[in-house]
């Protein structure tokens, strides 16, 4: 696998012109799909069902749940050694083992089977078995708290700075390899929470182990005055991930040589970025082959979103390490995505695919994979094809900013500014207006235009769009609700990060009839800025007027020669396009990648 660059994204839109529906793949391709707890047959009948149908519709892999909320689908002696009950209640009744079931089922049809495992992710809505049996090593908030609400639910994870977590999951692991035939071993949630929802792993011991190292307590520190800290926080904290699977690595291999460790990994966030995102470093964790396979829950309603994000994967995988793409199959507005989105995995060089997950695979999507990219049988590959792909060398280094960002200026006005889309103030004639949006897939400038412009007072930061689009256009509108998913219409969005971190950023998005959106990448859309906004439409599209007060941004308000991190972005709809002022590989929240905005005079 080699880097791809524009050129490979510009082959992709000649291809699905001229290449026919489907491929035949004469080398080995990965076709897995996710199976979840709740979807396991409780009958060996009803898994022998599942397992057909699957391998009807040229399924050559299966992901099964096996560890979840604590416990196992199987029967553990090493549970019930630990104190543990040893198996799932719902299985134990019926004398059921559904991994050792689907193992005999899935090698009959010559289908692999990966045992996937939900890490640090324990409990759901009570600490579970598990936290309750081993109080300790229950991950906790900056602000004292066990777990995290999201939703209407609360959360409870284990801490992986703890020595004995490391231990439990390496013996789990050991114990399933020992005992069972299978072809993979899957890893989900090793990672930490998202932390716009929580900040976690501030146990007592962990604090002063990492004051005896670093000289603070990570409670103390704070991100914004002491950012080099504040690194060596995080990074202590992404270590104890990284140092669990290059173990489980060397651990799992040497009982089972030809097992494939796939990790499924978040492919959004930066790993040297302040914001610690979920403190997964799979860039280094590809580049020192801690696993075989690297699967990004690329996950997407919209296609164009999807390859955004195989195009944000590529640019950090670099050849690496194999990887299968994550693929939604939820919420799909038209079942043809899901085909359209498997097929575009294998222009992007991924070794297959996996579909999230069983429960969405209706006859109807079962029969168009079949009819499309799944026409032809394909053999799921083994461990000694995907090494093969694997480079002797690193191929490239990843490089996390432009070397030459695009720079915008504001002008500082003394002039009052009315926020109506009109324009009509002469400071605006005098403003730094650009344009040339490129799209976050690599494949170029987007087709239908936006052109931005800053101005200044001491009191606001205004910021204007103009909006291209065709007159019969169409626009979606579906949210007008304040902090709903705007960014899901026709819209556009500010991302601004005035400390020039490269990581902590403000994200202000409005849709094309003005409804707002506003979060702050520490806190969510908790955040309000309380910012005006105004659109008027044109002949060819909309004119949009934004003012955002300095005091709702946390910072002294700019100087001329003051320079902050900033981009903008849209999204269109009808086209599918998805486009920037500063370039971002296949994400718009990516902080590093953003452009300058330079106050003057």
């Amino acid at each position: 696998m080699l880097k791809k660059g524009p050129l490979f994204y510009i082959l992709f839109i000649l291809f699905t012109i001229l290449a026919p529906a489907t491929l035949t793949h004469a080398l080995p391709e990965f076709r897995g799909v996710w199976i979840d707890v709740r979807s396991i047959p409780n009958t060996r009948d009803g898994i022998e069902a599942m397992v057909k149908e699957l391998a009807s519709a040229h399924f050559n892999a299966i992901l099964v749940e096996s560890f979840y909320l604590g416990k196992t689908i199987y029967p553990s002696d090493f549970l019930a050694q630990q104190g543990l009950t040893s198996q799932m209640e719902v299985y134990e009744q019926t004398n059921l083992d559904p991994l050792a079931a689907f193992i005999e089922s899935a090698h009959s049809y010559n289908m692999q089977v990966h045992a996937w495992f939900d890490m640090f992710y324990v409990g759901l809505n009570q600490p579970g078995e598990l936290l309750e049996k081993f109080p300790a090593w229950q991950s906790i908030q900056r602000d004292g708290t066990v777990g995290y609400t999201q939703g209407k639910n609360h959360f409870y994870w284990a801490c992986p700075l703890h020595q004995g977590v490391k231990e439990f999951y390496i013996g789990l692991l050991i114990e399933v390899l020992q005992n069972y035939d299978l072809d993979g071993i899957h890893l989900d949630y090793l990672r930490f929470p998202d932390t716009t929802i929580a900040d976690t792993c501030y146990a007592q011991e962990h604090r002063e182990h990492f004051l005896s190292q670093y000289g603070v307590d990570p409670i103390a520190i704070d991100p914004f005055t002491q950012p080099d800290v504040y690194r060596l926080w995080n990074s202590y904290r992404a270590q104890s991930v990284t140092g669990l699977l290059a173990e489980i690595n060397t651990r799992v291999h040497q009982i089972k040589p030809d097992i494939i460790l796939s990790v499924a990994v978040q492919p959004r966030g930066m790993p040297i970025e302040l914001n610690p995102g979920f403190l997964q470093n799979w860039p280094f964790w590809t580049e020192n082959h801690y696993l075989d396979v690297l699967i990004p829950m690329t996950y997407s309603s919209r296609v164009n979103e999807m390859k955004g994000l195989t195009y944000w994967v590529n640019t950090f995988l670099l050849g690496n390490l194999p990887a299968f793409a994550g693929i939604q199959a939820f919420n799909l507005p038209d079942i043809k995505n899901l085909s359209q989105m498997v097929e575009f995995s294998r222009l992007a060089q991924f070794q297959g695919s996996v579909i999230f997950a069983y429960p969405y695979l209706n006859s109807e999507i079962l029969d168009s994979l079949k009819q499309g990219p799944f026409q032809e049988k394909a053999e799921a590959p083994s461990r000694k094809y995907l090494n093969s792909l694997v480079p002797v060398e690193k191929v490239q280094v990843v490089q996390y900013s432009h070397p030459n960002p695009r720079t915008i200026k504001a002008q500082l006005i003394h002039e009052v500014i009315q926020v109506d889309g009109l324009l009509h103030e002469k400071s605006w004639e005098k403003a730094d207006f650009q344009n040339e949006f490129s799209l976050i897939t690599g494949e170029g400038l987007a087709s239908s235009q936006t052109t931005v412009a800053c101005l200044f007072s001491p009191t606001y930061l205004y910021i204007m769009f103009q909006v291209d689009d065709s007159p019969e256009q169409n626009r979606k509108i579906t949210i007008y609700q304040k902090d709903g998913p705007v960014f899901y219409d026709d819209s556009v969005e500010v991302f601004i990060d005035p400390w020039f971190s490269s990581s902590f950023y403000y994200h202000l998005s409005l849709n094309s009839i003005g409804t707002q959106y506003d979060s702050f990448s520490r806190s969510g859309p908790s955040w309000n800025a309380n910012w005006e906004v105004a659109i008027q439409e044109k002949t060819n599209g909309w004119t949009v007027e934004i003012a955002i007060p300095f005091s709702k941004l946390e910072i002294q308000t700019p100087q001329p020669g003051d320079q902050w991190k900033i981009n903008f972005n849209r999204t269109d709809i009808i086209l599918g396009e998805f486009s920037g002022w500063s370039p971002t590989p296949g994400t718009f929240h990516a902080p590093s990648f953003f452009g300058i905005l330079e106050f003057v005079k």
